[in-house]
């Protein structure tokens, strides 16, 4: 996978955390779950992906970290 992480990932910095997750679920939707192949579109990906964002932003808020939503 690669790393496009800003910020080097420490155990007391939350937002490396959110970072590192960040890129390992990019990764995914890249890989595993993009939204079009070859000009043929996949809207449960997109579904699959609505929810991915949804948990992580319920999963900052949880945590009281303030982030934005993926794009």
């Amino acid at each position: 996978m690669k790393n496009n992480q800003l910020t080097k990932l420490t155990a007391n910095n939350m937002d490396s955390w959110f970072e590192t997750i960040w890129d390992a679920l990019h990764e995914y939707r890249d890989q595993c779950a993009p939204s079009e192949i070859n000009g043929v579109g996949f809207p449960q990906n997109d579904e699959v992906w609505d929810d991915i964002c949804t948990a992580m932003a319920w999963i900052a808020e949880a945590a009281g970290h303030e982030t934005e939503m993926d794009p």
